[in-house]
């Protein structure tokens, strides 16, 4: 019988992420399958005795720790052998800038046997996600037409993916950022994206929402083949040393993305998107923008949060409700504002 907290542990990830019932298994017959035909390193000798979890002294006197074993070799994905690892379940035996080897310690093993003889653990049941409408965008001004089609893509049953072009300041990012807080999902921006960035991603997450800021600051060839597959076919074809794997979306994938203008983004990627252009907000409209974000997403009074917008958009000449959020965060009072904007408009 193995310890309990070891167990614990076990059970806390499984809870969250049931179907790593599956790759347990597989992390157990792998590593016992792996230590049973291990070698001496120097000698080739089997006929090893085991000084710890993963040291071992052969017939010939040599003595040596094991390399252990990389996620691929696991047939896990890497997100998993990190998540047993932050638990101190496994050990990283060895580390290069492009591999990371693991081992699996014997209270684990025993641990993994008592979870698994206990079967699947049900997934706990989660309040789904709030009702995607309108409402959820009050923050954003008018735009009565284009919150409705976002709504819509959002409720489809089948695949459709939409893309919001306009200027800075109008808006985009703010549609992003509501979509993100409803649904619990990152804002990936394509500027910033490592070379295997969408791939993995997708590969560790399997995202039925991807939100893409930035879509025409995509310039890595893999991150626009990934994202045409994942959107075009619902699924990737990942190779990983001497096998394939097969990502697949859990339900509908969708993509939801915004751009500032759509000549740099390849025709091939940009078919694939229902396209709605937004226009730039007049004062007016980014005031009230200012004032809603103040008040309802950091807590300002009304009355300073209207000067705060005035402040932001006639003095600062900003149009950006981030601006207003840093102001809102710093000035408390009427006089911080006049403090703060004086030193914003000297530079």
């Amino acid at each position: 019988m193995a310890g309990t907290r070891a167990v614990d542990k076990l059970r806390s990830i499984l809870t969250k992420r049931p179907e790593s019932y599956e790759y347990l298994e597989r992390v157990y017959s792998k590593w016992m399958e792996y230590k049973s035909e291990a070698r001496c390193y120097t000698c080739g000798s089997t006929n090893l005795k085991w000084i710890d979890d993963f040291t071992y002294e052969c017939d010939k006197g040599h003595s040596n720790k094991l390399l252990g074993l990389e996620s691929w070799e696991f047939e896990v994905p890497p997100w998993f052998m990190k998540a047993l690892y932050d638990q101190g379940l496994v050990a990283v035996l060895y580390k290069s800038r492009s591999s990371t080897h693991y081992g699996v310690y014997e209270e684990t093993l025993r641990a993994i046997e008592d979870v698994l003889s206990g079967g699947p653990v049900e997934e706990l049941s989660e309040a789904p996600p709030p009702e995607p409408s309108i409402d959820v965008f009050r923050d954003i001004v008018g735009l009565d037409d284009v919150k409705q089609l976002v709504v819509d893509v959002l409720k489809s049953d089948k695949p459709v993916h939409l893309l919001i072009v306009g200027p800075p300041a109008s808006a985009k990012t703010m549609m992003l950022e509501v979509i993100s807080r409803l649904y619990d999902v990152p804002i990936i921006l394509s500027g910033t994206s490592t070379r295997a960035g969408l791939r993995d991603f997708i590969v560790e997450n399997k995202p039925a929402i991807m939100i893409i800021d930035e879509l025409d600051k995509i310039e890595n060839p893999l991150d626009l083949s990934v994202l045409l597959t994942w959107m075009e076919s619902q699924k990737l074809v990942v190779t990983m040393a001497t096998r394939k794997a097969v990502v697949k979306c859990p339900s509908v994938c969708k993509v939801i993305a915004a751009a500032n203008k759509t000549e740099r983004i390849p025709p091939e990627l940009l078919s694939r998107f229902i396209v709605v252009r937004l226009r730039q907000y007049t004062d007016e409209e980014a005031k009230k923008v200012c004032i809603n974000v103040a008040i309802n997403r950091e807590g300002v009074e009304e009355g300073l949060a209207k000067l705060i917008a005035d402040a932001v958009v006639d003095r600062l000449k900003s149009r950006d409700p981030r601006d207003c959020i840093k102001l809102a965060r710093l000035a408390k009072t009427p006089d911080d504002v006049e403090r703060i904007v004086k030193i914003l408009s000297k530079r």
